[in-house]
């Protein structure tokens, strides 16, 4: 469906900085996908909401879906997914380019995110075999048929390298736009312009007229 359409699921009547950032997340964590310009649900979100509670199943999709956000699984690798204090993690962050604030809401959304998990596997009564059947779903999918186009979805992370855009204004003043832990995907770059022009207008229109650039 259109997205502008899909954030009426979250109680949004249009497009703007908010439902973008929701949709934005979504992406992240590999439930939604997008395909000439309408977005759709992953296989992986098909099968958190449509499986038993209590299936391995869902219980592959949800832990897979937990770790797809790039920072998060960066900070999984580096430490061998025994993560340490909120401050060890922060310091983590912050030596690569985070802001003070920026690393703590990560963190903050990295506890929520694995308290979430948990919440709703606390009924799971299955094996151990978690790690067996999602590495044997991974090689079936190697040689399986294409998805559906509306249920593509690449987990395929880019190299960990900060992305940096710098120019200077005809008025002399530089912009500079960082996006750290990871290059972007074409799909976050799409999501990065409209945030920027939705926040722009908001922004333009709150200046005051003796602030406005002459002609």
């Amino acid at each position: 469906m259109a997205k502008e359409i899909a954030v009426t699921v979250w109680g949004y009547n249009k497009l703007h900085g908010r439902s973008l950032t929701v949709l934005a997340a979504m992406a992240q964590y590999g439930l939604t996908c997008y395909q000439g310009g309408n977005v759709g649900i992953t296989d992986d979100a098909f099968t958190i909401i449509g499986a038993p509670r209590n299936s391995l199943e869902r219980k592959v999709a949800l832990e897979r879906c937990a770790k797809l956000p790039t920072i998060f699984e960066e900070l999984y690798q580096s430490y061998a997914e025994n993560l340490p204090s909120d401050d060890a993690l922060i310091w983590t962050l912050k030596q690569r380019g985070f802001t003070d604030e920026g690393a703590q809401i990560t963190v903050g959304c990295l506890r929520d995110t694995n308290m979430f998990v948990r919440e709703e596997l606390k009924d799971y009564t299955g094996g151990n075999e978690v790690k067996e059947v999602k590495n044997e779903t991974i090689e079936q999918n190697k040689g399986s048929s294409p998805m559906p186009p509306m249920q593509q979805i690449s987990l395929r992370k880019p190299p960990l390298s900060d992305f940096v855009l710098s120019f200077t204004l005809l008025t002399g003043k530089n912009v500079t736009l960082t996006i750290s832990g990871g290059k972007p995907t074409s799909v976050e770059i799409g999501f990065t312009k409209e945030l920027l022009n939705t926040h722009l207008s908001m922004y333009e229109k709150k200046l005051p007229k003796e602030e406005e650039p002459k002609e």
